[in-house]
């Protein structure tokens, strides 16, 4: 990644972090928003090119399946165990397989396929959509049921678990 995407991921990361915080998110979720900031605007900075593509695909490959897996290791557990956010991390625990099944399909194709094409920007429509919801509906309803305490605390773990995984990626 040179310099320029790594500048224009951070601030898009930032803008998402402020609009995060002022709409109330804390912790976990305001962290989480600003990732999604980040890995979008490397999906979109992607699509420029074939030569693009491959130089931005590791890092949002593994920006977006640490992030995944983190959250499926760390925050969507503590969702689970509450009957208000249950349905919301079956929700959320499908939409992650489907994320991680068009990234193998990626994987598979060569890079100036046109099906490789296609299937990354099902892959930018998802990631897109699934951010969008998660930030507009899911965060606001867990951070109520787990509370802002529960939510500055588990932004610790996550970021713990999202490194570790990304390590083994």
């Amino acid at each position: 990644m040179n310099r320029m995407d790594a500048t224009l991921s951070h601030g898009m990361g930032k803008v998402k972090a402020i609009k995060a915080r002022l709409s109330g998110l804390v912790g976990v979720f305001k962290t989480l928003a600003e990732q999604h900031g980040e890995v979008t605007m490397l999906l979109e900075r992607a699509k420029a090119s074939n030569e693009k593509f491959v130089q931005l695909w590791p890092t949002i490959r593994r920006e977006l399946l640490s992030h995944e897996k983190a959250e499926l290791r760390e925050v969507y557990p503590m969702l689970r165990t509450r009957e208000a956010t249950r349905p919301l991390a079956q929700e959320h625990d499908l939409e992650a397989q489907e994320m991680e099944q068009l990234i193998a399909a990626i994987d598979e194709l060569p890079v100036a396929a046109p099906e490789r094409a296609e299937v990354y920007q099902r892959l930018v429509t998802a990631v897109t959509e699934h951010a969008r919801e998660e930030e507009g509906e899911i965060f606001p309803r867990a951070q109520e049921a787990i509370g802002k305490a529960q939510a500055e605390a588990l932004e610790a773990t996550f970021l713990a678990a999202k490194k570790q995984i990304a390590q083994s990626i």
